[in-house]
């Protein structure tokens, strides 16, 4: 043993805090006034003594793990005996420190993939050792072994760790496990894993994000990661959890790991668990000894439907107030006066249909409050009837009011204006009045009378009283209808149907959001729903009825097996064991979902989490999905490793351009370079327009487009994908007829997802509520109450046409009316998608011959009618533009005051019209010369004398 001293020098008796300093070869003893008062193991020596001399006395600096010792004024010459003696046996302790420390740096950065919560652990442990290397290097690299010393020199860049070293670290990991296990990666699926798969097994942090485009192989990383953490001895089978989005889903990852994991599993009742969400709740209320009997509205769907219906026909037989309150809350009220734009006006009243209760559809939401006021009240009327004379008011518009009440033979105008005569910004206020005193001066020359009501009668909340003022004025008389016929009829017409279906929605999206009352209504009011209370009520009325009754079952529903279950596990009646979390399609997961998950992780022994989806095929919001926790996954959930699965096998270079680009027009996703094994020349996305012998078509066009393909490659796979049902039960019912025996697979956007087919049809490229995308506003309020929705216009909606075209191995096929094309087919028109455009009538100028003169949305089409074929807007009820069909040439002839000229610059045709009725005008030769007349001259009825000069 050695018992040594470092005293002070002459000058350290009065300066020195330390009367003196003793060691041997385990401690140091520090003395105050000759008794020893702290002592320091050379274990916990994290460097070699350092010693600085001056002329009189010397300084000793020692290093430990917590402390820092400068001792100045000792006598020089027991500092430099001292400095050999402690130095040499310091060697064989930082020799084994050093050790020490590189099995912890192999623990965490070798033996496994370098963890955020490892990081902190891994700099506390190293850097004071790296630093004290840093202090001294010459000394150390004298003093240490060469192993030591390769040691320190290799990773002192690394300390302290940042960014880069961190990343630096983890790739000389990924790249040793790339070559390590590089026979188990190219046999565990039936397909050697691609570079970005291997690497999206090996990172194991505790977080880990797993982007997938279409078609690149996330089933097989979610198999081959399970089996890899097995086969590796990171886990056992039993501590890995695989949660499924579906039943489906569940399956197919359970078959897929049985299959590949045969050589992996040492025992065939030890497999990783995989389970959806639901199922995971369910197990861990019955564990819980908690009720786990499923209600019949979450087996049998059609139940709920049955439910809500039979509820909402009771509250209306038996409080008159109710019924009243749901027809008045069947539609959102909007001010015409708050649309910025004519083109934001036209798209909103042609997206969104008033329905009366007298089964017609009007114009807007005032007409429909006037409609429904007259109808409850037992006043007959005619909507837009044709008025007694033919006689214009407006140029190119035959004259019709907006009502006619038929037992009294009053007209009724609702007139756009406020108590100035300002109208909506789209509309000519000057022109508008005098057009409103043309009016008034034509009832005057024919003597019908005309009441009058208008926009400001409505914002000024006095609407329905001023209809009844005028109903007492004009001796109308008002006789409540029986509310069992206001009952019949509103089941006769859509109005109970479509307003249970919106209810029916609401609530699922109360009960997967886990929204309060409070929650609904600041909902509703932040989307600016108009009567935000009178919804909340209505919604909480339905919302405490149907936990009711949920009670009264004894059983819970879906949303229960997750809500419940983060209850159990939070009151710790339930303990997670998984360590490692694995989670498919996470880029649909709900709120509660997450939040059940993050119960797993908080109450678990802190597992590991790999979550594997695409940002660009979330397209269940209406079930809940929440896209922000994937694109928004590191400031919501925590530091992850971001791999992206960009190697696509299904489709070609082309498909995944054109579907690529058009997904990436949204900013709010993650950019991906999706890489295809097939490359093609030329454009593999077609656009076709519906037309078949120039006539539109769209079963047939179908039926041609699937002809032209068996004809090319008879065996091959095809489907048709659709937004809605009814136009995949149309198209199979003409295909039906044609090819019988032909295999042809029919999908919903949604259902197609998971799915492919050699070639795929695309079709519903329509403009508004049934169009693609849908822009129907009517479910405004069950849009405020789903998870919030990225900014980007259509953005689901763009996300389901991506995965519809990558559905497609070889060619997809859309299918458009170029005279009303959706919105994204007008997108896609332009030449940065790179489509393949198989039809002229797409050129602008062709399509420009048939764009409606009146609103900025619509184009016109053929139509037949009872007196032959005729042209409307593809607007519909929202455009009353109806021009005539040129003789010459057969393309829209617009009416100006005086004349009618066809819209096909090619033609041109003029025909001369009267500026009075609008008639066509006559040649007629008269005692005077020739001039022209109208040819309402001479009828019975509505007689037009009008003539003008040649």
């Amino acid at each position: 043993m050695f018992n040594n001293v470092i005293r002070p020098s002459i000058l350290g008796k009065f300066l020195n805090k330390y009367s003196k300093i003793e060691y041997d070869n385990k401690y140091l003893y520090l003395f105050i006034k000759n008794k020893q008062e702290e002592s320091f193991s050379w274990r916990e020596a994290t460097g070699f003594v350092k010693i600085n001399s001056s002329i009189f006395s010397s300084s000793i600096e020692f290093t430990f793990d917590s402390t820092h010792l400068k001792i100045d004024f000792l006598r020089k010459s027991d500092c430099k005996n001292s400095f050999n003696v402690i130095n040499e046996f310091l060697k064989n302790i930082i020799d084994e420190r050093i050790i020490n420390k590189k099995n912890i740096l192999y623990k965490y950065t070798q033996l496994e993939y370098l963890r955020d919560s490892n990081v902190v652990t891994l700099e506390n442990e190293l850097l004071p050792l790296f630093n004290s290397y840093n202090n001294q290097r010459e000394y150390w690299d004298k003093s240490l072994s060469i192993e030591s010393c390769k040691f320190l020199n290799g990773y002192l860049e690394y300390f302290p760790l940042t960014e880069l070293s961190i990343k630096q670290l983890r790739e000389e990991f990924e790249s040793k496990t790339l070559n390590n296990r590089s026979s188990f990666y190219d046999k565990i699926e039936s397909n050697p894993l691609t570079e970005e798969q291997r690497l999206a097994v090996i990172r194991d942090n505790d977080r880990n994000l797993v982007l997938a485009a279409a078609g690149t192989g996330k089933t097989s990383v979610m198999v081959a990661k399970a089996l890899d953490i097995i086969d590796r001895g990171i886990a056992e089978s039993e501590n890995i959890l695989i949660l499924a989005y579906n039943k489906d889903a569940s399956k197919e990852l359970q078959d897929r790991l049985n299959f590949r994991g045969k050589d992996v599993f040492s025992d065939d009742n030890k497999k990783p668990q995989i389970k959806t969400f639901h199922a995971l709740g369910r197990e861990i209320l019955f564990n819980a000894k908690k009720s786990v009997k499923i209600s019949v509205f979450s087996e049998k769907p059609e139940t709920l439907e049955k439910w809500i219906s039979e509820w909402f026909v009771t509250k209306m037989e038996s409080d008159d107030k109710f019924m009243e309150k749901f027809i008045n809350l069947s539609y959102q009220a909007i001010n015409p006066f708050d649309f910025k734009s004519k083109e934001e006006y036209d798209s909103y009243i042609r997206d969104n249909d008033y329905l009366t209760l007298q089964d017609e559809y009007v114009r807007g939401y005032q007409e429909l409050l006037i409609a429904n006021w007259l109808y409850l009240n037992g006043i007959e009327y005619e909507y837009e009837p044709s008025y007694v004379s033919k006689q214009r008011v407006e140029i190119g518009f035959d004259y019709r009011p907006d009502f006619f009440l038929t037992d009294y033979d009053i007209y009724l105008e609702h007139f756009g204006i406020d108590r100035v005569g300002n109208t909506r910004v789209d509309i000519d206020k000057d022109k508008y009045n005098y057009e409103i005193e043309q009016k008034r001066d034509l009832h005057n020359s024919f003597n019908t009378k005309l009441i009058e009501t208008y926009h400001y009668n409505w914002t000024e909340k006095n609407l329905e009283s001023t209809l009844y003022q005028h109903a007492v004025d004009n001796c109308i008389t008002i006789k409540k209808r029986p509310k069992d016929e206001i009952f019949e009829r509103l089941n006769k017409t859509e109005f109970l149907v479509d307003g249970i279906k919106r209810y029916l929605k609401c609530l699922q999206a109360i009960r997967v959001e886990r929204l309060s009352d409070t929650d609904i209504y600041t909902r509703l009011e932040e989307e600016k729903i108009v009567n935000p209370k009178e919804y909340t009520e209505l919604l909480s009325s339905i919302h405490s009825a149907y936990v009711e009754e949920l009670r009264i079952q004894d059983s819970i529903d879906f949303d229960d097996m997750i809500i419940r279950a983060i209850t159990e596990v939070n009151n710790k009646n339930f303990k997670p064991k998984w360590t490692h979390i694995l989670v498919d399609e996470f880029q649909d997961i709900s709120a509660a979902r997450m939040e059940f998950l993050n119960s797993l992780i908080e109450n678990g022994p802190s597992p590991r989490l790999t979550v594997v989806g695409d940002d660009w095929q979330s397209i269940y919001r209406f079930s809940g999905g929440k896209l922000e926790l994937t694109t928004q996954f590191e400031s919501r959930i925590g530091s992850c490793s971001t791999t992206m699965l960009q190697k696509t096998f299904r489709y070609n270079n082309s498909i995944a351009f054109t579907a690529g680009e058009f997904v990436m027009q949204n900013p709010e996703q993650y950019k991906k370079n999706v890489v295809t094994h097939t490359h093609v020349n030329s454009s593999q996305v077609y656009l076709l327009d519906s037309q078949v012998s120039k006539v539109e078509n769209l079963e047939l066009k179908t039926l041609r487009v699937i002809e032209e393909i068996i004809k090319n490659e008879p065996n091959a796979s095809i489907s048709i994908i659709a937004r809605y049902r009814y136009l995949l039960k149309n198209t199979k019912k003409e295909v039906s007829k044609y090819l019988p025996k032909k295999e042809i697979k029919y999908w919903t956007f949604h259902g197609s997802k998971g799915l492919e087919s050699d070639y795929c049809i695309l079709i519903g490229f329509f403009q508004g509520k049934k169009g693609f995308p849908n822009e129907n506003k009517e479910e405004s309020v069950v849009e405020a109450l789903l998870p919030s929705l990225d900014t980007f216009e259509h953005s689901e909606e763009r996300r389901l046409l991506y995965v519809g075209i990558t559905r497609a191995k070889k060619k997809s096929y859309l299918i458009a009316d170029p005279k009303a094309t959706s919105v994204f087919i007008n997108e896609l028109l332009s030449p940065k998608f790179k489509l393949h455009i198989a039809s002229k009538s797409f050129n602008e100028k062709y399509r420009e011959i048939f764009k409606c003169n009146v609103c900025t949305t619509g184009y016109y089409k053929i139509r037949k009618g009872e007196y032959g074929e005729f042209y409307s807007c593809s607007s519909g009820k929202s455009c009353r533009s109806n021009p005539r069909i040129c003789s010459k040439c057969g393309a829209p002839s617009i009416d100006y005051e005086k004349e009618s000229i066809c819209n096909n610059p090619n033609c041109g045709f003029v025909m001369k019209i009267c500026d009075v009725c609008g008639r066509p005008m006559k040649k007629r030769d008269g005692k005077f010369g020739s001039f022209w007349g109208c040819t309402g001259y001479g009828l019975k009825e509505d007689q037009c004398n009008n003539t003008r000069k040649l």
